[in-house]
């Protein structure tokens, strides 16, 4: 049932969403890794990181052991196959009937890697979605930090803006007042006696 405007939106409800959407296996997403590389990693994420690994790893192990199986059983079908016309209590017919043991064996674990295998994507869907949760949290919690610290940088760009502009001014007025007085120096006083008071104003330092 669709919620209502006034209903409360709870964890579980968004982990719902998560599951029922087509999001990626987040420790196979580049993307992902791009944001929370080693160094950045609660250990809420790792955490759930190492669950969704150790999902796929046992979903990995099936796929491998199955082939396995069917690669034998494929195997002893030919061999089967080959020795039918054998004579009874031949050690060809003995083979075929240890070989026929062996693959209902083979079946029975056939059988019980389907039921695992079922299991696997159930439970896979179910980490990486509380690992979608725990990201998008740590994410937004990001978000806002950035924003703070945005808006602080912001205002100290502005500050230092406004501070820097009146420096500038500053400069220019006092480059502008060296100007005028260098200028009165040169056109009032003779050469010789600014020359000698610069030596005088050079020994008293």
């Amino acid at each position: 049932m669709a919620k209502h405007e006034y209903d409360t939106i709870t964890k579980e409800d968004i982990i719902k969403l998560i599951k029922r959407s087509k999001l990626p296996i987040l420790t196979l997403d580049k993307k992902w890794h791009n944001i929370f590389n080693n160094n950045e990693k609660s250990d809420n994420i790792k955490d759930l990181e190492e669950k969704v690994n150790l999902s796929l790893k046992n979903q990995g192990h099936i796929n491998t052991k199955r082939n396995e199986l069917k690669g034998l059983k494929k195997k002893l079908m030919k061999e089967i196959v080959s020795n039918m016309d054998a004579e009874e209590n031949s050690r060809a017919r003995k083979k075929v009937t240890k070989s026929k043991e062996l693959i209902e064996d083979i079946n029975d674990e056939l059988l019980l890697l389907e039921s695992k295998e079922l299991d696997v994507p159930v439970n896979l869907n179910m980490v990486n979605a509380h690992l979608g949760f725990a990201s998008l949290e740590e994410m937004h919690d990001k978000l806002e930090d950035n924003e703070i610290d945005i808006e602080n940088l912001d205002r100290w760009i502005e500050e230092t803006r406004i501070e820097l502009k009146k420096r500038i001014l500053l400069r220019e007025k006092k480059r502008d007042e060296n100007e005028k007085i260098e200028k009165y120096i040169i056109d009032t006083f003779h050469p010789e006696v600014i020359r000698e008071y610069r030596k005088y104003r050079e020994d008293k330092l």
